[in-house]
């Protein structure tokens, strides 16, 4: 017999996207393509995802990437968005030219197949919208959000019965949104939801998504304040403002699910449903999940956390899950649709996860260490100079038990009852021997001693102490950077007690090892009792009282030396906790090189003082690098002018020597043309009565040469009439 069955429902064939979004490199951009990225489950055929990217940002493109987009090629940039099935603009942050010139594209483009535009704002685009008030009648939908009075909270009201009516407001919801109003510097975003509001085609669904301000996963607008909490500074708020914000991977969970199941509502609000989202809270839960606890006011506030808006949460994608619900059969309900949120209840609610993130993200890693040894040898010193060179607490017994007593809590009050309890009960005991005493000494005739009971002190229990060990170990600031136990616990058993929690009663009963206060590195300072008592001995900032060190020092031993029963250094070992034995006074053994060492062992530990000091070293480094570079380029500038020098000077040298040999010639040309008249006036009046003289003194042969000669000029010329000289440079002339 055959029975009439509903037939199933099969299950959609799957389809890839060609996905466009812009800003693929900014802090959403990073998490919008790992929320859509599908490479992992459908290898064979992904999602095919596309953009631009910004300059200037601090953030990785994603692997999944295929492809990034020049945007000045705009006749490239146009085939891309109409060849995209789903086109994503994140209007914070990307060119809002370039995104009004993708919404006209699709606004006026040619094209068949369905297309999906998506453009994530923020809620900036309403900053300076007045607040909405609540109508005479009108009632909130959700009771767990109540109106807001127009009163400032702790300020009186006026009772007068003539008192106008006090101003109530209601939060705004989607329909709202022709009444939004943005800032100057946030006017754009508001143009460019219009503009895609403007578009009206059936194969084009259009969605603006109002986002809040994002928080999560590394952080951004709220990034100094956990940076702040995480140091243990104290953080500011603005005010009790109402911020709405949204978790990163949600708004990318919000497009992710518009594509899947796109709704009726082209506005639609992404924030958190937070139930407070005043900004002094938002801080104050930053603060108690980070921080020390500590915040203040402060009038200076970037523009994102100075708005005032009570917005309503979206309900666009409950009919979705309400559908489902009524299916009944999860069997049937084949392509399930399904919302899980990452934070739905905000910041406050899940702060340890954003803290986690946080912590993940900066790869802030908190360094616990445990250091022992011997009475005097300088553990507290060397904690102390390990503290300050990791930037991490420095945990000492006394100091810590001060600290715990000054807090105020129910614990804290009853522990310092017991306290004084058992003071008085010593001081009783104290009191009994001291009057034996006495009777004794005034028997004998000694001299009276007063009784004095300030030094008389009411010890913790090893159940007490480590109480409060664990309380300190799991503050924020032990949590978040670590620590170093100075000589604490003594024993296997204070370790177990410490590092183990206790679950369960009677047969239920079991341990568990508390992996968050487990010190990772275990530092042993060893050396001989003698070499201990001589550094004691000549210590300036110790007392020296020998009878009270050996007794300690015995008592040191006793503890750490195997006498068929597990010690203290057994108890890491049985963990595999690294163990590192330093012998103090080896003089070639500097304490504290090693300690960094053996805690550096797997690499350098991140924190944000370490990376302030690696900041300020890179930039001395760079500083160094840039004189080196500066004095090379100095050096190449002054061989390079040397060289001109040195061309210049050759060419100069060479001008000079022509300039020279042209003077030369010019003076010889010219002393040539000047001496050319007297010259010619020796050869026709004085050479020839030379040459004759000459002749005669070849035929007489003279006694002297030069006498003869000169008589014989001097009488030719006497008989000879000269012409004037001065005719010979006139004609010359």
């Amino acid at each position: 017999m055959e029975t009439d069955e509903a037939p199933k429902p099969k299950k959609a064939p799957y389809k890839s996207k060609r996905y466009f979004l812009s800003s693929l490199n900014t802090y959403f951009g990073y998490q919008l393509i790992q929320q859509l990225r599908n490479d992992i489950e459908h290898p064979e055929d992904p999602n095919l995802i596309v953009g631009t990217t910004i300059l200037q940002s601090k953030y990785p493109l994603h692997p999944a990437v295929r492809k990034v987009i020049d945007p000045s090629k705009m006749s490239f940039l146009q085939k891309v968005i109409l060849d995209s099935d789903v086109i994503v603009y994140d209007i914070n942050t990307c060119d809002h030219s370039e995104c009004e010139y993708a919404i006209k594209t699709l606004k006026l483009g040619t094209y068949d197949q369905e297309k999906i535009l998506i453009l994530v704002s923020s809620v900036m685009a309403w900053s300076a919208t007045d607040p909405k008030e609540k109508k005479a009648g009108e009632e909130e939908e959700d009771a767990g959000y109540p109106p807001e009075s127009g009163e400032e909270e702790g300020k009186p009201q006026d009772d007068a019965e003539d008192a106008p009516p006090k101003k109530e407001y209601t939060r705004f919801n989607e329909s709202d949104y022709p009444k939004r109003k943005a800032l100057p510097e946030f006017e754009s975003l508001c143009s460019l939801e219009s503009l895609c509001l403007s578009i009206n085609r059936p194969n084009l669904r259009t969605f603006i998504l109002c986002a809040g301000i994002l928080y999560g996963m590394g952080e951004d607008h709220f990034y100094t304040k956990f940076k702040g909490a995480w140091l243990q500074n104290t953080i500011t708020f603005y005010n009790k403002n109402k911020v709405p914000c949204i978790h990163v991977k949600d708004l990318a969970l919000f497009v992710q699910k518009l594509v899947e199941k796109p709704v009726n509502q082209k506005y639609i609000f992404a924030i958190d449903h937070n139930q407070n989202p005043s900004h002094k809270a938002i801080i104050d839960s930053i603060s108690k999940g980070v921080g020390n606890q500590k915040i203040q006011q402060s009038d200076e506030a970037i523009p994102e956390f100075k708005i005032d808006l009570r917005m309503k949460p979206t309900k666009v994608f409950d009919a979705f899950l309400e559908e489902q619900g009524d299916q009944g059969d999860e069997e049937q309900a084949v392509d399930k649709f399904t919302f899980n949120w990452w934070c739905k209840e905000g910041i406050r609610a899940n702060i340890a996860k954003i803290r986690q993130e946080f912590v993940d993200y900066h790869n802030l890693k908190p360094i616990r260490i445990a250091i022992t040894g011997p009475p005097g040898i300088g553990k507290s010193t060397i904690a102390n100079q390990i503290s300050t060179y990791f930037s991490i607490p420095h945990i000492t017994i006394k100091e810590l038990i001060q600290e715990y007593l000054n807090q105020t809590s129910e614990e804290v009050e009853q522990l310092k009852a017991n306290l004084e309890e058992n003071r008085n009960q010593l001081v009783e005991e104290a009191k009994a021997q001291y009057d034996i005493q006495r009777e004794k000494r005034k028997q004998l005739k000694q001299p009276y001693i007063p009784f004095d009971d300030s030094k008389i002190e009411a010890r913790l229990t090893d159940e007490q102490l480590i109480t409060i060990y664990k309380w300190r170990l799991m503050q924020n600031d032990c949590q978040n950077r670590g620590f170093i136990l100075d000589n604490y616990p003594k024993t296997y058993a204070q370790a177990k007690s410490l590092f183990y929690n206790t679950e369960g009663e009677g047969e239920e009963q079991k341990e568990t090892l508390n992996k968050l206060i487990l010190p990772e590195h275990f530092i042993v300072l060893a050396g001989s009792d003698e070499q201990i008592i001589d550094r004691i001995k000549f210590s300036k900032t110790h007392k020296y009282d020998e009878e009270v060190l050996l007794k300690r020092l015995k008592n040191y031993r006793a503890l750490n030396t195997k006498k068929g029963y597990t010690i203290l250094i057994d108890f890491y070992k049985d963990l595999k906790v690294d163990i590192c034995e330093i012998s103090v006074f080896n003089k070639q053994t500097n304490i504290q090189d090693t300690c960094r060492s053996f805690i550096e062992r797997n690499g350098k530990y991140k924190n944000y003082k370490q990376i302030e000091q690696d900041l300020e070293e890179s930039r001395l480094n760079e500083k160094k690098e840039q004189l080196l570079k500066w004095e090379e380029q100095n050096q190449k500038l002054k061989e390079l002018r040397d060289k001109k020098e040195d061309e210049l000077w050759k060419i100069q040298e060479e001008e000079y020597r022509i300039k020279q040999e042209h003077s030369v010639n010019y003076e010889k040309e010219l002393l040539d043309s000047r001496s050319l008249p007297l010259r010619q006036y020796l050869n026709d009046n004085v050479v020839p009565f030379i040459t004759e003289g000459l002749v005669e003194i070849v035929k007489q042969n003279p006694e002297n040469v030069i006498d003869f000669l000169s008589e014989f000029l001097f009488k030719r010329s006497l008989q000879v009439r000269f012409p004037d000289p001065k005719l010979y440079f006139e004609n010359s002339e």
